[in-house]
């Protein structure tokens, strides 16, 4: 949870019960020491697809490739589980983030204007949908 708080603004923090109800799936944490960051995401297995639905490092831990490594194990996890695509999105401001998902091969689909009735937009609030086809040979 520490993670979580230090990495999100309060407004769209998970809670405990968030945490419970996201590791149903797949859950994964970076421990150098200390928890440096973890992920969770999604299967639909009859769809093929996966959702990346929440990467966080800790920020004294930022610029260490723990983000890398845990978004190379989850694309791993699919791959066993035979999962052929995985998204995740993105706020169009988080330029760093965009940076490191392009680099570890997802690319931008489409961006998804929100609004002041969307419960997760913020201010700004625009997000890009972004997507890897993961190969199965």
């Amino acid at each position: 949870m520490e993670v979580e708080r230090l990495s999100f603004p309060a407004r769209k923090q998970w809670d405990v019960g968030d945490f419970q109800e996201a590791m149903k799936d797949l859950f994964f944490v970076f421990v150098d020491g200390e928890i440096s960051g973890f992920l969770i995401a999604h299967c639909w297995g009859k769809e093929d697809r996966g959702i990346i639905m929440r990467v966080a490092v800790h920020p004294g831990c930022r610029g260490r490739g723990v983000a890398t490594r845990l978004i190379e194990s989850a694309i791993g996890a699919f791959r066993e589980m035979d999962i052929r695509e995985v998204e995740i999105d993105v706020e169009i401001v988080k330029g760093g983030a965009i940076q490191l998902y392009e680099r570890v091969g997802f690319r931008i689909i489409r961006s998804i204007p929100m609004d002041e009735n969307n419960t997760m937009s913020d201010e700004n609030g625009s997000y890009y949908m972004m997507k890897m086809d993961i190969d199965q040979s």
